[in-house]
């Protein structure tokens, strides 16, 4: 009989920016309603610093860290291309070596699978 690949969810850590904080916010709201994301931070500003149409550019930013599984990676980047502000937004992200048993069945139960 022929085995089946089971494709083994990991957890992710993606990250993102918005110069405002109510943009953000509603980030956050939206990724965790939505089930993208079954944790969302909104950090203190940070200073950023970049090149930005050929000059060095400096805006207080509000960084966004973005907890979620790695099924849910391609949905949470067309929602930042359709909703965020930026022309071309930061979206990096990792995955996890190690977490919490306990963690992970709460994260997995908090997460939608767009797939």
């Amino acid at each position: 009989m022929p085995s089946k690949k089971l494709k083994l969810t990991m957890l992710c850590i993606g990250w993102t920016s918005y110069e405002k904080k109510t943009e953000a916010e509603f980030c956050a709201q939206q990724l965790v309603s939505k089930g993208l994301a079954f944790c969302v931070q909104v950090e203190s500003p940070v200073q950023s610093y970049y090149q930005w149409d050929g000059k060095v550019v400096s805006t207080e930013e509000y960084v966004v860290r973005i907890k979620h599984t790695d099924n849910n990676t391609s949905a949470i980047k067309d929602w930042l291309r359709k909703n965020h502000p930026y022309d071309n937004p930061q979206w990096i992200t990792v995955k996890a070596c190690d977490s919490l048993k306990e963690y992970f069945a709460w994260a997995l139960e908090n997460s939608k699978s767009s797939k």
